[in-house]
């Protein structure tokens, strides 16, 4: 009998510990933060009865699935002069296809859009140096994030009524904000203390109150922007998730409850805004 528990507890561990092998290289593969911009995208389309076409959604996933890959992957081979191994740069070249393919039949108002984020995307970290780039700047980097994010979020939506299209713009932005502050604070005690991040200005409790306050402003702009009752209990729920993530994020965190948890928030938005949207 404790042969057998033994046995299950054994392959229950082993079971646990190939799940967390396949959820890191998921992450690592930038897919999970490119459906989650996907679906960040997607669930203000659909809070306000927008459509999003096809070849958009291809072109926000493509692109910002290259837009990591360039980060991660591009940016630290190129600066160190290092061989681009096909293996390494394919999900980059596929990526960009799946980009070019949806932006390709698009406005030109778009391609303005998607051209006004590549260049903050290339200048966000650039390939010549250590340390080069937009996220080097101190205090500046979780903006221009939160601000790509906001403008591909809005490029289905410049149909709206500017009033409106101004609030959810705002709302926008501030749900980045608030959706980046778990990976600063995670990173705290990594970033060095010239780049003056908004943890190292506030300290762990300030920006967890800074936080929280944000998420009662969003929570608000979501009441005065989101028509649909359901849809509007929705994201408050999603926003109570990011509150509890705010909450319980510390350095000393696993970087997986961010990396896939807390970035999986949108994603897991879209889903539950569909199903109940459904009903």
């Amino acid at each position: 009998m404790l042969t057998a528990k033994r046995h299950v507890i054994n392959t229950f561990g082993i079971f646990a510990i190939h799940i967390g092998k396949l959820l890191q290289r998921y992450t690592s593969s930038n897919i999970h933060v490119a459906l989650a911009l996907w679906a960040f995208c997607y669930v203000f389309a659909f809070q306000q009865g927008v459509p999003f076409s096809f070849s958009l959604q291809c072109a926000v996933f493509g692109f910002g699935w290259a837009a990591y890959q360039y980060l991660h992957i591009c940016v630290p081979v190129l600066y160190r002069q290092q061989p681009l191994r096909f293996k390494r740069i394919f999900p980059f070249l596929l990526a960009l296809f799946i980009g070019v393919y949806g932006l390709i039949s698009q406005p030109i108002f778009i391609w303005v859009a998607f051209g006004f984020v590549g260049v903050l995307t290339f200048c966000y970290a650039l390939p010549f140096g250590a340390k080069m780039g937009l996220r080097f700047v101190p205090t500046l980097k979780i903006f221009v994030v939160a601000l790509c994010w906001t403008v591909l979020a809005m490029v289905p939506l410049t149909v709206l009524p500017t009033d409106l299209f101004v609030l959810v713009s705002i709302k926008a932005l501030v749900w980045m904000i608030c959706l980046i502050l778990p990976f600063e604070l995670r990173d705290m005690q990594k970033d060095e203390k010239a780049l003056i991040t908004l943890p190292q200005l506030l300290g762990l409790n300030g920006v967890k109150l800074f936080g929280l306050i944000l998420v009662g402003f969003t929570a608000f702009l979501a009441f005065k922007s989101v028509a649909v009752d359901v849809l509007l209990w929705v994201e408050w729920v999603m926003l109570s998730l990011l509150s509890i993530a705010l909450y319980v994020v510390t350095p000393k965190r696993s970087a997986m409850f961010t990396s896939f948890w807390v970035e999986g928030i949108p994603i897991l938005w879209l889903v539950v805004s569909l199903l109940f949207s459904n009903r």
